[in-house]
């Protein structure tokens, strides 16, 4: 059963410009070098004006300007340099940051306290979402400020040397760079929540195509295909709707501040002529003021920017934030072992804690109750020899899964859990291998090799040995390339049976000292199933608690635990 999702932060406590000198720190070093790069570029053009200028004012004398020229040109190519040398640190950069943000998701989905599957917002396809896009807005905020504190440098720059020349003229270039400020502050709350909508209506589609992909077959044989189709055309119309609202208000104020270059362009023009025609201008502070209007008018259009990614980066922030622990979103930004460029002797990480041989375990008060239904279990105790094989049965609904989970720590719950006398504070980090294994009822497979879906990037010297364990071995024969044999998007190219296996042998392949197996029967035919537990019986495999119907295995067992109602009706032990 899945656990309600967690909230989505308030937007009070989504400090994004916190986050964003996280995001920009991360890598110091080539963020400090893309804002000098930036910056440098942005800052030339002031240089190319003032010689602009005297070009101008040569020609207004008959002076020679081919030095002049020459300078403008040399400027420029080194600007132009400039641009490339920044955008290949700024590449880098991008890279980093993204892989800061997704490696520190992932990590709470998958170590940090135990798998989170239960906590995704929606659905895989919504989570992946947030892994491509909320990521790209996160790392496109902090990116915007390296456009922002160059364009600001600039226009500082400039209107100081204009401000020298003419204080009045330089006031009227301003003008229209305050009237966008003012626009811009007065729709940015309105961005801000078309934004939200538009992403949200975004997810639905990503979440429903995922769902119906994945179910194509059941729309097929229910003959509801035209059902899909009208479902997805609701879906399309929130979409389109909230899309042309968050457009609109975008290219509003994209439009607003990229007209400000000709308005610029004009006040200056009507600003400065009479003053040249009085003599109170030179035809080249006339020109340095029309090139430095010009690239003024661009400054807006960066403000912009970095408005409207501010109010994506806080939507984006809070819909990361649901994918950790808590909805802690400055885990995201944590410091990690984060690489841009993969190094030859990167090696898969094995888990901690190292193997601690299993005596006994004992299991007191386990209690884990779903919030929303009050199903689950309640107060379960038991002991569990090292050695020894222990069944869990009883009814549907009884609690064995929910009971087998919590053990491991794959559900919240409450209770003591002891390995070999000592409490263990964290299930979730504790069973784990080499210390335990864990066998889902549905187990999960990849579109890799058999080999690889059983190791998972582990040592394979024991392939082998677990295949003959779990019984592969015989089908080997019937797969084109053997263990090398890709076996499709979960398992498709396998039988159900086939793929319960190779989950089997992964769960073997570290020898773990209690192996949890969330009853086999659900894809094994009672034939297979037999041989594969005399197998295991046989090898002497670990101490194995397992949830079983079968009387054949409930007949193997020391001791059977029988549940009812999410307690225990009964244990049975064997000599």
């Amino acid at each position: 059963m899945s656990a309600p999702p967690t909230p989505l932060p308030p937007r009070e406590s989504i400090r994004p410009f916190s986050f964003g000198w996280r995001t920009g720190t991360f890598r110091k070093g080539l963020w400090l070098a893309s804002w000098i790069g930036w910056t440098s570029y942005f800052l030339l053009p002031l240089l190319s004006g003032w010689l602009l200028k005297l070009a101008f004012d040569a020609l207004a004398t008959d002076q020679s300007i081919n030095g002049l020229l020459v300078s403008i040109g040399v400027v420029e190519v080194i600007r132009w340099v400039v641009f490339a040398f920044s955008i290949w640190v700024v590449v880098r950069w991008w890279v980093a940051g993204l892989t800061l943000m997704r490696t520190n998701m992932l990590h709470a989905q998958t170590v940090s306290g135990g798998p989170r599957a239960a906590t995704l917002p929606s659905s895989p396809s919504e989570a992946i979402s947030r892994f491509h896009q909320d990521t790209r807005d996160g790392v496109l905020w902090a990116d915007s400020w390296l456009d922002g504190l160059a364009a600001i440098s600039y226009a500082t720059g400039a209107l100081i040397i204009m401000s020298t020349i003419s204080k009045s003229a330089a006031l009227v270039v301003l003008l229209p760079l305050g009237f966008v400020t003012i626009v811009t502050r007065y729709l940015t709350p309105r961005l801000y929540e078309a934004r939200a909508a538009d992403r949200k209506a975004t997810s639905e589609v990503t979440n429903f195509l995922g769902e119906t992909f994945a179910g194509l077959l059941a729309f097929r044989l229910a003959g509801r295909e035209e059902a899909a189709l009208t479902r997805l055309d609701r879906h399309m119309e929130v979409r389109r709707r909230t899309a042309v609202r968050d457009t609109v208000l975008q290219q509003t104020i994209d439009g607003i501040s990229s007209s400000t270059t000709d308005v610029t362009i004009g006040l200056t023009l009507l600003a400065l002529v009479p003053a040249v025609r009085s003599g109170d201008f030179t035809v080249g502070d006339l020109a340095l003021f029309v090139a430095y209007a010009i690239e003024l008018g661009t400054v807006p259009r960066f403000m912009a920017r970095l408005i409207s990614a501010r109010e994506q980066a806080v939507v984006s922030y809070g819909r990361m934030g649901e994918l950790v622990a808590e909805g802690r979103i400055e885990d995201v930004f944590a410091d990690c072992d984060v690489t841009i460029e993969p190094h030859d002797d990167m090696r898969v990480r094995e888990p901690d804690p190292d193997r601690v041989a299993l005596d006994h375990l004992r299991v007191r008060d386990l209690t884990a109750i779903y919030p929303s239904t009050d199903a689950g279990i309640r107060n379960i105790s038991f002991d569990v020899p090292a050695g020894s094989f222990t069944v869990v049965t009883g009814g549907v609904g009884s609690g064995k899964s929910t009971l087998l989970r919590a053990i491991v720590g794959l559900e919240p719950s409450t209770g003591d859990i002891e390995w070999n006398d000592e409490a263990v504070d964290d299930a979730g980090a504790w069973f784990v291998p080499p210390n335990s294994a864990h066998l889902p009822q549905i187990p999960r497979l990849f579109s890799e090799s058999l080999a690889e879906n059983i190791a998972l990037g582990r040592d394979q010297s024991r392939l082998d040995v677990v295949l003959e364990q779990t019984t592969l071995k015989q089908d080997l024969a019937e797969m084109p390339d053997g263990t090398g044999t890709t076996v499709g998007s979960r398992g498709l190219r396998l039988s159900g049976g086939q793929a319960q296996r190779v989950a089997t042998a992964r769960s073997l392949l570290t020898q773990p000292e209690l192996l949890v197996v969330d009853d086999l029967s659900s894809a094994l035919d009672v034939a297979t199933e037999r041989d594969l537990w005399a197998r295991l019986s046989d090898e002497g495999t670990s101490t194995v608690i397992a949830v079983s119907h079968r009387q054949f295995v409930i007949d193997q067992a020391d001791q059977v635990i029988t549940l009812e109602g999410g307690r225990i009706a009964s244990i049975t032990k064997r000599d």
